[in-house]
């Protein structure tokens, strides 16, 4: 297999993944690397007869322009590489309709099943200080302004100290200045998260139009029911929906559904079993499509399908896993 010099400094920066190499190369990706590296892309699919791409989508792709765009690239891409064959893993069933009507390959496969559940444990914890936590990054699409701001003392917001472009930093400021009172915890080690989300009652979901959002499953992976306002890209598609409050896009609505959580706990190694549950039939899907391709079942997928996470590899996971055997595990 040849793995030209552009295309190996994507697998370097986490661009790509090589999900297997024979009998033929599958190499898997989010569908803005594909279009932004697309010569890459191009170059190695010549190099290799036969290459297959799974395209993961990291914003919703329902509507009309961004599926259109999207199947725009899929086919320069395969006019150039005419051997090659594309799979989008949609994260819901209306991606798969949208972009299946511009004949692009599709499969029902929601990118959060790609979460390794061994990084995620609910942790013993007798006492949970905040009603809510929001892991979310400061951008306006996050809606932070949705918690009602009654709420702050007893708010822990997680992952909020990047302002990722300074078109964003009146929003950060905002957010800051609204919920004074609230926890507020920057970066952090990703070991820890368990430990942050065991302090919390239920996790937040706010936006109304992004990817299918790693974080709504990390509640659940982690103990926690949650509270959700309506969304395009996909993060309900895993719901256990006896453990998901869903309420309009008000701070009055999302602050009910945080009283409820509240005033009736869960037992956490119910809500993590119930995503699991709902997760398998994802996994499955992914196995199916590999073997389709490979006339083989595929090992365990690399965290996140390795795609833009500094340590995806096993090893790493097993680090984490033993941190939080230390830490005290309430289910294996």
């Amino acid at each position: 297999m040849q793995v030209p010099e552009t295309f190996q400094s994507l697998l370097k920066r986490h661009h790509a993944w090589l999900a297997c190499r024979t009998p033929r190369p599958v190499v898997a990706a989010y569908e803005s690397d594909f279009a932004k590296n697309a010569d890459a892309f191009a170059a190695f699919g010549k190099a290799n007869r036969g290459t297959a791409i799974l395209l993961q989508l990291g914003y919703e792709h329902e509507t009309p322009a961004l599926a259109e765009q999207l199947a725009g690239t899929v086919a320069k891409f395969l006019g150039d590489v005419p051997d090659a064959r594309v799979v989008v893993l949609c994260n819901s069933p209306g991606e798969c309709a949208s972009l299946g009507a511009h004949g692009v390959e599709t499969r029902l496969v929601n990118q959060n099943c790609f979460l390794d559940e061994r990084r995620y444990r609910p942790l013993a914890s007798k006492e949970r200080p905040y009603d809510a936590a929001y892991l979310a990054r400061l951008t306006p699409c996050k809606r932070h302004e949705l918690v009602p701001e009654e709420l702050a003392p007893k708010l822990l917001l997680l992952g909020c100290s990047v302002v990722v472009y300074s078109r964003e930093r009146p929003y950060a400021e905002m957010v800051y200045r609204r919920y004074a009172a609230a926890r507020t915890v920057g970066s952090f080690r990703g070991a820890s998260l368990s430990e942050w989300l065991a302090k919390a009652k239920c996790g937040l979901a706010l936006s109304d139009r992004e990817g299918a959002c790693f974080a709504s499953s990390e509640y659940f992976l982690c103990g926690l029911p949650v509270v959700d306002t309506p969304s395009l890209g996909g993060r309900d598609v895993l719901y256990p929906g006896e453990f998901v409050r869903r309420v309009e896009a008000t701070p009055e609505a999302v602050g009910e559904g945080v009283a409820h959580w509240a005033a009736h706990p869960q037992d956490p190694r119910d809500v993590r079993a119930a995503w699991l549950e709902k997760a398998e039939a994802h996994r499955e899907a992914y196995r199916e499509l590999m073997r389709e391709l490979t006339g083989r079942t595929p090992p365990r997928p690399a965290h996140k399908l390795g795609l833009r996470t500094p340590h995806p590899d096993r090893l790493h996971t097993l680090a984490i896993e033993a941190y939080l055997w230390a830490k005290g595990w309430m289910v294996r």
